[in-house]
């Protein structure tokens, strides 16, 4: 299958580029305009008519969260690794849950511990 690999940009400081390059096909947005299409990584898909079996997505809680809602409506497994400050980093502090479908089993409430469960996650599965 044909890999597209959208980054997103403030301007033409660009980097990793190159060596994302070797794994796909590269598309750059850059929110200034300077590189590539004129926004952010949503705008790359639309600009290019983009189409996914899956996306995998890292980057700014906004653009994670842009990303969810497209997958849903078009129903695309999407998985996205969601950042967090940790504190103890084995899941026993509770200091980076984010809110799930499901029940964890630790905390028998509906979150996650990012640093244990995660980072990645299905984005159905949770609440960002």
């Amino acid at each position: 299958a044909e890999k597209h690999i959208l980054l997103g940009y403030r301007d033409r400081d660009l980097f990793l580029q190159e060596d994302l390059g070797k794994y796909g096909q590269v598309h750059i947005a850059t929110e200034d305009g300077s590189v590539g299409v004129q926004g952010n990584v949503m705008d790359i898909i639309r600009v290019n008519a983009l189409q996914a079996d899956m996306i995998m997505a890292c980057g700014p809680m906004p653009m994670l969260r842009a990303i969810k809602q497209y997958a849903e409506e078009r129903g695309i497994d999407a998985y996205i690794s969601l950042e967090e400050r940790m504190a103890c980093g084995v899941g026993a502090c509770l200091g980076c849950v984010c809110r799930t479908s499901g029940i964890d089993h630790h905390s028998h409430v509906n979150n996650a511990r990012i640093c244990t469960d995660g980072p990645v996650f299905e984005a159905k599965e949770v609440e960002i």
